[in-house]
């Protein structure tokens, strides 16, 4: 297929439109002399666009400063603003392409009489595919070919435009990959467990979220063979429900990049009995590519900027394997999106898709999206908006942290291991199980039926304290605590014992007792408590708000006998099969079920304001920002931001019912699946937090899964970015939650130990595998 001619249309068809082609992130250099001794930046947020001019065949490249929300209103108003830079597409340019610490770059010369000697640079943001990247290459050379040669580049064979291709010296080693020219090497089929490694040029590098970068590159080891999972045996019987076409590529860790198996194979799910569809994949040829039934460890990803559907494949081994079908165009890609998203409804509810209301429908699979945008209420309302000047106030805490400790500060002091801890545990196989973190100095982690104490010191890190030894109750019984919450200025601890779910215990956190049993009959098996309000452990509040499976209650230790308000006792109908539940700031309730649902309500009693449909997969955990705008539910594979805020009337669904045809919207934010297939293990995530502290905003997300810390930064993640950050640990994670009051430092609970993280150390995925793929070469 000619590259040029295919991309065509899609770039030159309306002649109307004077953008052809435009990458909307990155930053703007400028290099004072030939040998690049003077790097300087021009805009730190900027994009560039190649333009049509009023001249036939004679186009511009303009890099235009990007300004952040309300930034322009603070500049000065005489001040005459240099926000735009345009040159000349021109063969004399030099324009070439490059890769620079992991991000693709463009750089070319200045033409005019001021800027002759000078030597420009775009570098893309991670939010730049690879996709658009190798557009705007291509788009560059085509207005090059109609200058120079003053007619139309549709007449042009398409080795007429490698004559304006200048490899920079990054990219000489990789002259066949990036070549616009380059042709497509034959793949074999019918492969078995270890094959012949594909050779073709196209593959997909990891990016910042569903559907990933993708890579034009063409594998430089052509010995090294490539691990592909055994075939399942597809079903025999079945029933067609929806077909798609594309090319099929297979991640390999060791390249960090997705190898083409296969092109126009035929992407089929099918239906083989009451609720069980399959992922059926065969070539051209029909043979058979792959096959596997749909579950929710898939951890599906859809990319409408990739025009791609990226998930994983677990086999009989438990070996894990990321795949990636990319679409001819975004009509197949939705298509196929929404009939999966209905077929993994059917699998996961064991009921029909047909039954579920219009409504709802439109907010489960929108969920399936990777571009969903919660700027706009964001905007409007600017109360959790992370400020320019924010960010710059975390920069300067940093950087003064850093001059206070000095340059030889030891990173890995603030993780050294709490021997004391340890040591008091000789002898004992228990592992700790549960984390409170405290408002004040002080985090407690529950292992067996001890609590270990651990104070904050000043430099964001954990020492120990004591350890609290043989909790009992009145009887002497000892107890196991499930479920831990501080209570009354973190003087008290309520703690919950798998053994009795009708009872409730209050420890004095001084004297380190138990010294009330709070009695809760008639519920079924109480399964967590939580505060009042989102900080009412922050003060002296006795109350506290409790449920079962099937009832919600508020909790008063000051009544006697049964400690449940009778007054504020809700029992629901079978089917309401509660999880977790969470407060906001002013006391209203979130609480989720097995299935993936989520009720809204400002009073216990009554029936929810707004009531969210489930995926069909449990939620294990759930948090709220405390202004009740935001919230995040914890499944096991993916996270879920809710935005609970109805931009047309201004309210919370926690006081007022969203309308029929506007639900709230939602984010899915999982691990990227390449991420996940070179982990070797699949997702099961801890609860997942904000940042928390009183008149604090939340800033980040953080949770956990297998030995890996992850954090989203949530202002970009209500942007549509969804890159995370992680840090490997040599075991497997607990529980982790922010130190109260900023999001510098995490505190993560080991089996053995329990450390603090200072959020500086966390990097991107690229970097945190890196040594992984180093080990394995």
């Amino acid at each position: 297929m000619n590259v040029f001619k295919s991309l065509g249309k899609l770039i030159w068809g309306n002649e109307n439109n004077p953008e052809l082609v435009q990458i909307s992130s990155g930053q703007f250099y400028v290099y004072t002399s030939s040998r690049q001794s003077s790097k300087k930046c021009i805009y730190i947020d900027s994009m560039a666009t190649i333009r049509r001019t009023s001249q036939p065949h004679q186009y511009h490249l303009a890099v235009t400063r990007v300004f952040e929300e309300g930034e322009e209103a603070l500049q000065d108003d005489d001040q005459d603003l240099d926000d735009e830079r345009i040159f000349l597409i021109d063969q004399s340019m030099r324009f070439r392409k490059g890769v620079s610490a992991g991000a693709t770059t463009f750089t070319w010369q200045g033409l005019s009489a001021d800027d002759a000697e000078l030597q420009y640079e775009f570098v893309c943001d991670d939010e730049t595919t690879v996709f658009t990247a190798n557009n705007f290459e291509i788009t560059v050379y085509q207005c090059m070919y109609e200058r120079k040669y003053q007619k139309s580049h549709f007449t042009a064979e398409e080795e007429a435009f490698e004559e304006f291709q200048i490899l920079s010296p990054t990219m000489t080693s990789r002259a066949a990959s990036t070549s616009p020219g380059a042709t497509r090497a034959a793949t074999t089929k019918d492969a078995p467990v270890k094959h012949e490694p594909v050779v073709k040029k196209e593959g997909v590098r990891k990016g910042k979220t569903a559907g990933s970068k993708i890579k034009h590159e063409k594998q430089e080891d052509d010995d090294r063979e490539i691990d592909r999972p055994e075939l399942r045996d597809a079903p025999a019987k079945y029933e067609g429900v929806a077909e798609a076409h594309g090319d099929l590529c297979l991640f390999d860790p060791m390249t960090d990049l997705f190898m083409e198996q296969a092109t126009n194979v035929k992407c089929q799910l099918v239906r083989t009995g009451p609720y069980k569809y399959w992922l059926v994949i065969a070539a051209s040829d029909e043979t058979q590519q792959l096959a596997q039934p749909l579950e929710p460890r898939m951890n599906p990803v859809f990319s409408a900027t990739n025009i791609s559907f990226i998930w994983n494949y677990f086999d009989d081994k438990q070996q894990v394997f990321s795949w990636l079908v990319r679409f001819a165009n975004e009509a197949a890609l939705n298509s196929f999106q929404s009939v999966f998203g209905q077929c993994m409804y059917e699998t996961l509810h064991k009921t029909s898709w047909a039954k579920v209301e219009t409504a709802d429908q439109g907010y489960i699979i929108s969920s399936l999206r990777d571009d969903i945008d919660m700027k706009d209420s964001d905007s409007e309302e600017g109360d959790n908006d992370y400020s320019d000047e924010e960010e710059e106030d975390v920069e300067d805490e940093e950087e003064e942290e850093e001059n206070e400790f000095g340059s030889d500060y030891d990173e890995d002091e603030d993780e050294d291991e709490h021997d004391d801890f340890n040591d008091d545990q000789v002898g004992d196989n228990t592992i700790n199980s549960q984390l409170a973190v405290g408002y004040k100095d002080r985090s407690f982690v529950v292992r067996g039926n001890k609590i270990g104490v651990f104070r904050h010191n000043d430099r964001d890190g954990l020492d120990f304290s004591t350890t609290i030894k043989n909790i009992s109750n009145s009887k002497g019984k000892q107890l196991n605590p499930s479920k831990i919450v501080l209570h009354e200025q973190d003087t008290a601890m309520v703690m919950m014992d798998p053994t009795d779910l009708n009872t409730a215990y209050k420890m004095d956190l001084e004297y380190g007792k138990v010294v009330e049993e709070w009695k809760m009959p008639g519920t079924s098996g109480v399964l967590n408590l939580v505060g009042d309000s989102k900080y009412a452990h922050t003060t002296g509040t006795q109350t506290m708000i409790g449920h079962s499976h099937n009832a919600m209650f508020r909790v008063d230790p000051r009544l006697s006998g049964s400690k449940i308000v009778e007054s504020a006792f809700k029992q629901y109908a079978k089917g309401n099969d509660f999880t977790c539940a969470v407060t906001t700031g002013d006391g209203g309730l979130a609480i989720a079920g097995s299935k993936g649902e989520i009720k809204l309500l400002n009073t216990i009693g009554k029936n929810a304001k707004t009531a969210l449909p489930g995926m069909g997969d449990p939620i294990i955990g759930i948090d709220v920002t405390a202004d009740g705008h935001y919230i995040i539910a914890t499944c096991k594979t993916y996270l879920l931001l809710i935005d609970a805020l109805n931009p047309a009337n201004k309210k919370l669904g926690f006081n007022a019912s969203f309308p029929a045809d506007n639900k709230p919207k939602a984010i899915k934010l999982t691990l990227q699946p390449e991420h996940v297939a070179t982990m070797k293990t699949e997702v099961s995530f801890t609860p997942a937090r904000f940042n928390t502290g009183v008149n604090e905003i939340e800033k980040t997300i953080v949770t956990s899964t297998g030995p890996y810390v992850i954090t989203w930064n949530f202002r970009r993640v209500k942007s549509g970015h969804h890159d995370y950050q992680m840090k490997e640990y040599a075991d497997h994670i607990v529980a982790d939650n922010f130190k109260f009051g900023q999001d510098r430092s995490i505190v993560v609970a080991l089996p053995h130990d329990v450390t603090a993280l200072p959020t500086r150390h966390l990097t991107s995925p690229g970097q945190a595998f890196k040594v992984k793929r180093e080990s394995r070469c």
